[in-house]
């Protein structure tokens, strides 16, 4: 016969079991809850993770692009910097050639090649034309012309332009010899005093005009191995 008290444990027992089970059912429960969140709580911040790799790269990729860019633009500023200073580097050295080239008797030989060049002819109805080139003359026909020059050449030289002026068939009148009021460093410029048409052979021009020319061969010859101390 069983007693109260042994019914009461196997109740117990029983009791036990039951709930045993339910809490390894509910816990299983949770732990799968868990397992599941905690997943994708892991993929969220992979995700997050990769998010943030990305835009350092992207953000580091946009730093190293700009930093080569304004490195790539100071080399240039820098290059072209030294590129001026050899320039005008030269150019003081050539300037000053120059300058004790229109102190020569060279100088003179230049002025008369260089008026010759540009055939210049005075057309008049009882002048007729004296050529005075017959090759590589440009051959313009100004009526009224002013040559220009600096103060020297026109003390020194005047006379020697005036007369090759008059071979050209030009008369007293017709053309006028000025200082220039810019520092042309020599050479002249002629202009058509009707027409307001201006022929520039000034060294100064001759040297503007050749920039881009000079510094190709300046550098040229500096990447060759020459040095311009």
């Amino acid at each position: 016969m069983v007693t109260i008290e042994q019914k009461m444990i196997l109740f117990s027992r029983l009791i036990y079991q039951l709930m045993n089970a339910e809490f390894k059912g509910v816990l299983k429960n949770l732990e799968a809850d868990y397992n599941e969140k905690l997943e994708k709580n892991k993929r969220d911040i992979d995700s997050e993770v990769k998010k943030i790799v990305n835009n350092a790269h992207k953000k580091r990729d946009l730093e190293v692009s700009k930093i080569h860019s304004t490195l790539r633009i100071n080399e240039k500023k820098e290059y072209m910097l030294i590129r001026e200073k050899y320039y005008n580097k030269f150019m003081d050295r050539l300037k000053a050639y120059i300058y004790e080239f229109v102190k020569s008797d060279g100088y003179k030989s230049y002025l008369l090649r260089l008026i010759n060049g540009i055939g210049l002819k005075e057309e008049a109805m009882h002048n007729p034309i004296t050529p005075a080139c017959e090759n590589n003359c440009i051959g313009i026909n100004i009526k009224d012309i002013s040559l220009y020059m600096t103060s020297k050449d026109c003390d020194l030289y005047s006379e020697l332009l005036s007369a090759e002026l008059k071979k050209f068939g030009y008369e007293e009148g017709s053309y006028r010899i000025a200082v220039s009021s810019d520092n042309i460093i020599g050479g002249f410029i002629i202009e058509d005093n009707i027409d307001k048409f201006r022929i520039d052979l000034s060294i100064k021009s001759l040297l503007d005009d050749n920039k881009e020319y000079i510094m190709k061969i300046l550098f040229e010859a500096l990447e060759a191995g020459e040095k311009l101390e």
